[in-house]
């Protein structure tokens, strides 16, 4: 089954990985080993995986419209799915200090969430007109950004929601290396 995402700990030492097979993985970024058992709990392909800051959690979403917090040293789930998107979430991510997710779905809307606790924080926010396939807090954790199947990146304040830019992301020049 195709590896759908990798991304790397905050130190280094472990990479975790999501599958088509539903399952996340962790494997020892020195020999390639894996790590304990695969995480399971999506009942669909697994498309984005993230470690948090600390490296204590993993965030995972999925085509099942779930996303599902883990524990980074156990691999037990953390409380409940973190359900409200209306179809496949395509991305995820943790904020700089840990304390929110965000994640971009087909429904074309960004959701923010407490790590904590779960909960959404404020109203989706929409402005794309087709599926959000990337996003990621700014390093200072004050804006959030998403790449869309519409061909916009578009700038969100993280704390208030509004839209502060809106980028059009195709072009027609191309670079070549050789």
């Amino acid at each position: 089954m195709a590896v759908e995402s990798v991304a790397f700990s905050p130190d280094g030492r472990h990479i975790v990985s999501g599958s088509q097979d539903q399952t996340i993985q962790v494997w020892n970024a020195q020999t390639g080993a894996q790590v304990g058992n695969p995480l399971q709990g999506h009942t669909e392909s697994v498309n984005s995986v993230a470690f948090s800051p600390d490296g204590r959690h993993i965030v995972s979403g999925s085509l099942d419209e779930t996303i599902r917090v883990w524990d980074g040293q156990t691999g037990a789930q953390v409380g409940n799915p973190l359900q409200g998107h209306t179809s496949s979430v395509f991305s995820v991510a943790f904020s700089p200090d840990g304390r929110h997710i965000v994640s971009g779905s087909q429904d074309q809307t960004i959701q923010v969430w407490d790590a904590q606790t779960g909960a959404k924080v404020g109203n989706p926010l929409q402005g794309h007109t087709s599926s959000v396939n990337s996003v990621t807090f700014s390093p200072d954790g004050r804006h959030i950004v998403s790449g869309s199947s519409d061909q916009t990146i578009q700038m969100w304040d993280a704390q208030t929601g509004p839209n502060v830019m809106n980028i059009h992301g195709t072009t027609t020049k191309y670079l070549s290396c050789r």
